[in-house]
């Protein structure tokens, strides 16, 4: 698509995202359990990537317990996609209102050392929601690491909304001294460290008990700049607000091993996101090809 047609794109994208955001909350979920349901049945190909990695990571369930966690998920999923155009309207404030936050001292505790906060997140519960939120709740925007949409006009639809009240993004590809910034002056940055990774940029480690190629950025600026790292993360709760929980802050592994203490907070890391998910494992992103890229050597790794 040229320059002009993509602009089309995006009036038209914007355009029908103002025109949802009008509608009841409660109408968009029931489109997005609907639509849950329909790709659940009719998509083949995605219906087996989510029971494929549900399978390997909850060795325990059923088939008939894997197919009703999966058509969960993708109805929570749905969900979540058909609330977010209500973000294109909305001013922090409200949606705070639509959010409950359980544990928001540590985050105080965390910032006042002033040595900025890594927050460490996934896609779980509706992630863009939580951003949106999140300035009217730690009353300062955080600087968001994030992988551009394959599409320009949704990628600029989605950076409308996370950006039109404060909140900064910055490309995946060329953040690193941005964050090195934001953290030295006592700031929150947001990583969603739970996707796959390429090899080249990540380190192997242990998640739901297959090695993945995880992202060790987290790792390398908590070493560098001493920051905390705090998990943070969403669930939709049953009377459909959204609770954010706070959890407690990371110790940092620093023996003066380089390699060997990036790997060790790269799996401490994992593993915290790992704990959040099995908490709820129906509003995880369990579409995505976690385990994509695959090890070149044996596993479980050795100690270095």
């Amino acid at each position: 698509m040229g320059g002009g047609a993509m602009k089309a794109a995006y009036k038209i994208l914007f355009g029908v995202a103002w025109l949802l955001s009008w509608l009841p909350l409660w109408l968009m979920r029931w489109f997005g359990r609907l639509t849950g349901r329909l790709v659940f049945t009719l998509d083949r190909r995605h219906r087996q990537i989510m029971l494929d990695n549900l399978a390997l990571s909850f060795p325990g369930k059923s088939p008939a317990e894997l197919r009703k966690l999966a058509l969960s998920c993708l109805r929570h999923i749905c969900s979540a996609f058909f609330e977010m155009p209500r973000l294109v309207r909305y001013s922090p404030a409200q949606a705070a209102a639509m959010v409950r936050v359980h544990g928001k001292e540590r985050l105080d505790r965390a910032q006042a050392r002033g040595r900025g906060v890594i927050l460490l997140t996934g896609h779980i519960g509706n992630w863009e929601w939580m951003n949106a939120a999140s300035i009217a709740i730690i009353n300062s925007p955080a600087l968001v690491v994030a992988r551009p949409i394959d599409w320009p006009p949704a990628d600029r639809l989605v950076n409308y909304w996370r950006c039109k009240d404060g909140s900064r993004i910055v490309a995946k590809d060329s953040s690193a001294r941005s964050l090195l910034r934001e953290l030295r002056a006592g700031g929150y940055i947001a990583l969603l460290l739970d996707q796959n990774v390429d090899w080249y940029d990540g380190e192997w480690v242990d998640f739901f008990g297959r090695p993945a190629c995880s992202n060790k950025g987290a790792a390398l600026l908590a070493m560098k700049t001493k920051a905390a790292v705090v998990p943070v993360w969403c669930a939709r709760g049953p009377d459909g607000k959204f609770d954010i929980f706070v959890g407690e802050e990371l110790p940092l592994v620093d023996t003066g091993h380089k390699t060997q203490d990036v790997w060790d907070n790269t799996q401490n890391y994992q593993r915290a996101l790992e704990d959040i998910i099995r908490q709820r494992p129906e509003q995880w992103f369990w579409l995505h090809q976690r385990w994509k890229t695959k090890p070149y050597h044996p596993w479980p790794r050795e100690k270095r």
